[in-house]
Formats: structure tokens, sequence, C-alpha cells
């Protein structure tokens, strides 16, 4: 017995240690405020337990209601994103236990380099912890921990659904449950995890396969499948909150899933099944990216360890093998065929794979014999030599960019101004939170003008942006008779819902403008500001009529750079330098010059290496020396 205690409270402490010190260094690269892509737009459903985008993420809503009800004094985004970095780690520590689980049931009892000691239990256990923190510290799962995301709350429910499955599995094939409380636990738990994010799907291939393996009768499989069903359909249930919180109005409505057919598009998203398996082309890109982004995710001794994983695996135990090559294979199948961008968080299943294969490797090395302990000195350079890697790439503690860029594009709107942009990654998502959480700037109304090819997006602006609607009714009747086929999938004319399409926006920028400032981002299409003239504006288009006045106003500008460098950070600097580069040259045109020069080195400091700025300051310099000479003396 005090044998069984030692071993518990060894796994406890080391899972709880693993635990710590993923938590710490998390924090240390953790997102200040709001990140790109869709955290703005999910802090605001959190703090207001409103409807996301697709699926709904029901879950996480409630989930992010209870942190805001937290006794902290921190602003709203801090507590979602050191909330985002606990739950990463407490995924984790599930992924520790599930390993120490299952290889202390797997490996084999007679064995040279292995034995039953406390010793060598702790030796494995050692192993376990590295291979966690190498999977913990991989660029993927690092990131999840950065700012607030779903993602986040996946990887603990994939976690905790993996170790229950497990344990559940090996404890009824060595009888000692007749019927283990953790199959069930891992039934509600899955169920839990399709509420929050729908690529819990990628997990079920290699939970059949476990489950065909643990009930090899029929009449058991059916006893046992029909037993589990309702704890599965009870964590189901929580989709329920869907339609109820969108009778209530709430400030973010997405989908309107006020009826089962909207409620049923909505959590199928099939929105995106347009980009899900589109071509053969897209897949081979999508793999090739995966394939050459491996070593940026592990380092190379980690996948050596990997395919050191991979033979352990072949050679005691096929079962693990297959139901980890199952899940790798189905989740690398399923997301090199879906043609996004962002397709990073849809490989985590895959990375988790791969993290039981490298932690496999490792304790297989360091069992080999006690003559061989020099093998500890790669084994702890792995997770250090991950954080070494993969720390620049990941780290967001000085990153305000998306902050900094949102309310700037505020702070220089006129009173009661109404934009029409598209810029979600950047802008629009963002605004959601300063506006609806932080209450700045409420009288702007930001309008995405791409979510107008939704019906929803009609129903709920029927509710808070009714008088916009109202401005072109016979414009927008006529569009939603033509959407609605497209969405119902009956026959459509692809150029007449386009031709009605424009024509409605084009009279809500004209019709609005008679009453209201109306700001355009430089994304928008021409066709759209048709009889306008763009004015440089901040970082928007101010809409003017042919009489109104073109004068170009110095903006207020505050940016701060941060060390983050990906493709969404050089996107937003992209737009910084656009648009400010239009500034300059309205200001120049004006005769301006210092206000231009002033403007042109925020540019230069923006982005250094961009050739026009350099050329553009010496033609500026020219002119204003030229003024100064011909002044009288």
């Amino acid at each position: 017995m005090k044998r069984i205690q030692d071993f518990v409270l060894q796994e406890n402490v080391l899972a709880l240690l693993c635990g710590v010190v993923i938590f710490v260094v998390y924090l240390t690269t953790m997102c200040p405020t709001v990140s790109f892509i869709d955290s703005g737009e999910l802090a605001a459903v959190a703090g207001t337990m409103g409807v996301a985008h697709p699926t709904g993420y029901p879950l996480f809503s409630v989930l992010g209601r209870f942190v805001t009800m937290l006794p902290v004094g921190d602003e709203e985004i801090i507590k979602f994103n050191t909330f985002a970095a606990m739950l990463t780690a407490t995924g984790l520590v599930f992924f520790f236990r599930m390993m120490v689980l299952m290889l202390r049931w797997t490996r084999p009892r007679t064995s040279p380099g292995f034995s039953n000691s406390i010793t060598d239990d702790l030796r494995t256990k050692l192993a376990a912890a590295a291979g966690t923190l190498t999977l913990g510290f991989s660029t993927t799962t690092w990131a999840q921990s950065t700012s607030v995301e779903v993602y986040a709350v996946h990887v603990m429910l994939l976690s905790i659904v993996l170790y229950a499955a497990l344990r559940g599995a090996l404890e009824t094939l060595n009888k000692s449950e007749a019927s283990s409380p953790f199959l069930f636990l891992a039934a509600y738990v899955l169920g839990l995890s399709f509420t929050n994010h729908l690529t819990t799907l990628l997990v079920l291939p290699a939970l059949v396969y476990l489950f065909l393996r643990t009930f090899r009768d029929g009449k058991e499989r059916f006893y046992y499948g029909s037993r589990l069903a309702p704890w599965f359909f009870l964590g189901l249930s929580v989709y329920f909150f869907l339609p109820l919180r969108a009778l209530q109005r709430p400030p973010l409505n997405w989908g309107y899933v006020t009826d089962l057919e909207r409620l049923a598009w909505h959590i199928s998203g099939r929105q995106y099944r347009s980009w899900i398996f589109t071509s053969f082309e897209s897949a081979a890109q999508q793999f090739s990216y995966f394939v050459h982004n491996l070593s940026n995710e592990f380092n190379w001794l980690a996948l050596a360890f990997a395919l050191f994983g991979l033979v352990a695996l072949w050679m005691r135990n096929r079962e693990m093998l297959y139901f980890w090559g199952i899940a790798f294979v189905g989740c690398l199948f399923y997301s090199i065929n879906y043609d996004i961008h962002d397709i990073d968080s849809y490989f985590l299943l895959a990375y988790i794979s791969l993290g039981v294969f490298v932690t496999t490797g490792i304790v297989w090395l360091v069992n080999l014999g006690t003559k061989l302990r020099w093998l500890w000195l790669p084994v702890l350079a792995i997770p250090l030599v991950q954080v070494a890697q993969n720390f620049s790439s990941v780290d967001e503690s000085d990153n305000t960019l998306v902050r900094d860029y949102t309310l700037n594009i505020l702070e220089n709107l006129d009173s009661n101004a109404v934009v029409f942009s598209y810029q979600w990654d950047y802008f629009v998502s963002p605004a959601l939170y300063f506006q609806t959480i932080k209450k700045i700037r409420q009288d702007v109304v930001v309008i995405d003008k791409e979510l107008f090819r939704r019906s929803w997006y009609f129903r709920y602006l029927e509710d808070y942006q009714r008088w916009l609607l109202d401005l072109a009714r016979p414009q927008v009747e006529a569009f939603l008779v033509q959407l609605a086929k497209f969405e119902k999938d009956e026959p459509y004319d692809p150029r007449i819902i386009e031709g009605r399409f424009v024509d409605m926006i084009r009279t809500f920028i004209r019709e609005t403008a008679k009453e209201r400032p109306v700001y355009v981002g430089p994304e928008i299409e021409p066709e759209f500001t048709v009889g306008f003239r763009r004015i440089p504006a901040g970082l928007m288009f101010r809409l003017a009529g042919s009489e109104e006045s073109t004068y170009v106003e110095k903006p207020k500008i505050q940016f701060k750079n941060a060390k983050k460098s990906n493709k969404y950070a050089t996107g937003l600097k992209n737009q910084y330098t656009q648009m400010l580069s239009y500034t300059v040259l309205g200001l120049r045109d004006q005769g301006k010059i210092d206000d231009a020069l002033e403007m042109l080195e925020l540019v230069t400091s923006i982005q250094p290496d961009f050739v026009p700025a350099r050329q553009l300051r010496q033609q500026l310099i020219q002119r204003r020396d030229s003024n100064r000479s011909s002044l009288p003396k």
C-alpha cells in the first residue's frame, strides 16, 4: 500500500510541477490586450454571453462569462488571455497523466533495463514529464495560450477525453473495473468538446477503434454503447444555449439561431463547406506546409525521438500505435483538405499524437539501461531547445498592434460616423471588444460589408441598426430574394446576386452620407463608392461628395512596434503604410510639408524597408528647402 501511495504522490507532484512550469512560461509570452483574427470578437462574446461565429462555441461563451465574474482587478481581456494560458497548461497536465498511464500499462514486465521498482517508475515519469514539456512548448500548442481563443479549451477537453478513454479502456481490459467510470467521463467530456469546437470530430476514428478493441463481442458493444450514449448527449446538450440565448437578443448574436434550420447551419459550419475538399492542389499545398513547418513545431532532436517512439510502439504495443496512428492520419487528412490560411490550430490532434511518439521514444531510450545514463542529457535538452527555438515566434508579450490600430481608427473618426470595412483580423473583430466591453466610441457604427452576404446579418441589424436597413428597403428585399436561393441551394444566377449586392451597398453608403459621416477601409472596392471622393482620414478614407471639403488633416496616431512577426503583423503594418502614405501625399498637396515629413517618419519607423518612403522623403525635403529659400530675407 505504501508503494502505491508513493507512485500516486510522485505522479501528482510531477503533473502539478509540469503544469506550473508550463503556465509560468506561458504568462511570459501572453498578449497584454486583444490579438489578431477572432480574439476581439471572442472576448466580446465571452463578456456578454453572446453567440459567436460558426460553430457558435456555446461552452466557451458560458466559461468566458464566469471568467468575467472573477474578483480580479485586471481588464477583461487580460482575464481571458490568462484563462487561455491556464486551460492550455491544464490540458498538458492531463497529457502527462495519460502518458504515465499508457506507459505503465504497456511496459512489458520482463525486459532488459526494466523493473517494477519505484526508481524505474520515477524514471518513466520524469521522461514523460520531458515529453509533456516538449509538446507544451511546440509552436501551435504554445500559441493557444497567448490570447483568448476557443482552441485553449479544445486542448484541455481533448486531453481529458484521451486520458479518460484510455484509462477506462485499460481498466476494462485488465478487468480491474467491470465498467470503468472513466468511460462515462470520456463520453460526457467528448460531448462537451463538440460544443466547443467541431474539430472534435477528428478524434472519433481513434476512439471508435479503441472502443472496438476494448469490447470485442457484438452484444457487449451494443450494451456499453447504449450506456455511454446518454452521457455523450448530456455533454452535447450545451448546444441548447445557442437558441435560448439568441432569443434574448444579446449584443453579439451571430447567425441569429432562433430556428432549427439556422441552428443546424450554424453548428455544422455550413458556410465553410466550400473550403473543404476543394482540390488536390490545395491539399498538396497544405500537406507541404505541414511537413515543412514540422521542424518549427518540434526541434530535430524531438523529431528523432518521435521516430524511436514509433519503433518502440511497433515492438511493444501495436494497438497503441494504431490508436495514435489513426488519430494522426485522420487529423492530417481532414486538415490538409481544408483550404484556409490559419490552418495551424487544425493540426492540434496531429501534434498531440507526435507528442505521444516523442514521449514514448524518450521513455524507451532512458530505460535502455543504467550504463547509458548520459542519455538524460539529450532528454533534458529537448524541452529547453523547444523553448529557445519557439519563444520568439509565439511571444506576444509586447504585442499591442491590434489594440493600437483599432483605437487609432476610432480616434480619428467624426462623431456618429459609419464605417464600412471588412478588415476582420485587424479592426472589425477587435472593435467589437472595445465598443461592447470597454464602451469606447459607441457612437460609431462599424459595418462589416462581407457579412451582408449572410441573411442572418439583416435580422441582427433589424435589432440594433434598423435605421440603416430603412435607408435601402427596396434594395435589401431584392437582394434577400436572391440570397435565399443561394443559402437554400436552389438554382441562382451569381451575376444577379452580385449586381443586387453592389446596388444595395451603394444605396447604404449614398443614403447614409446624407445624414452621417461615412468612412470606408482601403479594401472596399471602388464600385461601391461611385460618386464619392476618398479623403485620407487616419487609417480610413472619409467619403466626400463633389461639393464637400477634401481637406486632409494630420491624424493622431499612436504606434508601438512588437517583436511578433507573422503574416498578420505584416498585413497590419502594410495597412498603416498604405493609408499614411496617402495622408503624406494629401498634406504635401496642401503645402503642409513639415506635417507630411512627420507622417513620413512614422511610415519609415513602421516599415524601414519601404523604398517609396525614402524617395518621397527626399522630394519633400527638396520642396521644403526650396520654399524656405524663396522667402524674403
